[in-house]
């Protein structure tokens, strides 16, 4: 089917199908995500060249917003058409670099979900805690708690990916000690601090950012699978970050984006948590075509380096289901 779909795609392209599906989608609000970017691109960064070419199809053909323009858009009755919101995820240092000076250029709104504690220099991320750790190893394979049998190195991607893929089936406490027991097992030593691959933004760069028009929502405070976490644990993931927000730069955010965003890591008690933490809405990682039904889970395009597939997606195309 992908491949039949494709063909589709490239008889129908050349002859204004793009065009067409653009009008026939065009009530259907098409939201963004993005993570990381860089010069060249590779590695599970975007190039800057890339997204250049992609924010200037959105500025010739669509509808910029915020997400919290969008929300007062659908409630109010007065969508526009072909409204597109672009997001961004944990708050790594390379937006700042690469991303912002793009949506400067073509005047385009967006939206950056901040993992606090990232931001605030307290932690950096745990997934790339892991691929520091394996990226850094000399041996050939290692073995971890909780894993069957030996895990190899030969490919350090398919490792990295085990081994994260694992962390996200367990508790937090159960994940922290996993990824120690990693660089013990490994003869890694973790840096206190972020390497400069894995940096976040500084409060004074977001501060910069909120004043040339950068909205801001929250992304928790350590970015842990919130499934996973018991009662006391979710609660100050929510309630830590809504107020390292509000104390750094004195905006009281009312929006969420669960960290890895898939079906399985929020639920009707994180939901539940998350409205009595003060949040009216949250974002997901994956898309649907009702994006907007429901507000504690509004759905989202992920978006890499396939032009094509950034074409089905932002023209209606992946909507219309071709």
């Amino acid at each position: 089917m992908p491949g039949f779909k494709n063909a589709i795609y490239k008889i129908i392209r050349p002859l204004g199908g793009l065009k067409i599906a653009r009008y026939l989608s065009r009530n259907h609000p098409k939201i963004l995500m993005y993570h990381r970017f860089s010069e060249s691109g590779g590695n599970g960064k975007l190039s800057v060249d890339t997204f250049r070419s992609q924010m200037e199809i959105l500025s010739a053909y669509f509808h910029p917003m915020t997400m919290k323009g969008l929300i007062q858009a659908f409630y109010s009755g007065n969508m526009p058409d072909n409204a597109v919101v672009v997001t961004f995820d944990d708050g790594y240092y390379d937006f700042y670099e690469y991303a912002y000076p793009v949506l400067k250029e073509f005047d385009i709104p967006a939206t950056l979900f901040l993992t606090t504690g990232f931001i605030n220099k307290d932690l950096w991320l745990w997934p790339d805690k892991i691929r520091y750790a394996i990226a850094k190893a000399n041996k050939a394979s290692f073995n971890l708690p909780g894993f069957p049998t030996c895990l190899n190195l030969d490919n350090k991607d398919d490792a990295w990916n085990e081994v994260a893929d694992h962390c996200m089936k367990v508790s937090n406490k159960e994940k922290n000690q996993l990824i120690k027991c990693l660089y013990h097992e490994l003869d890694v030593v973790e840096p206190k601090n972020a390497p400069k691959e894995f940096e976040s933004l500084t409060w004074g760069q977001v501060k910069h950012l909120i004043e040339n028009g950068i909205e801001i929502g929250s992304h928790s405070y350590s970015h842990p699978i919130m499934t996973k976490l018991d009662e006391k644990e979710l609660l100050e993931e929510l309630s830590f970050s809504k107020e390292q927000i509000f104390d750094e730069l004195g905006i009281e955010v009312d929006i969420f984006c669960y960290p890895n965003g898939q079906i399985t890591d929020f639920d009707a008690r994180v939901k539940d948590a998350l409205l009595r933490a003060g949040y009216s809405y949250a974002v997901a990682a994956f898309p649907g075509r009702s994006p907007l039904s429901d507000l504690l889970a509004i759905k989202r395009y992920p978006v890499n380096s396939s032009i094509s597939m950034y074409e089905k997606n932002v023209f209606g195309l992946s909507f219309l289901r071709f």
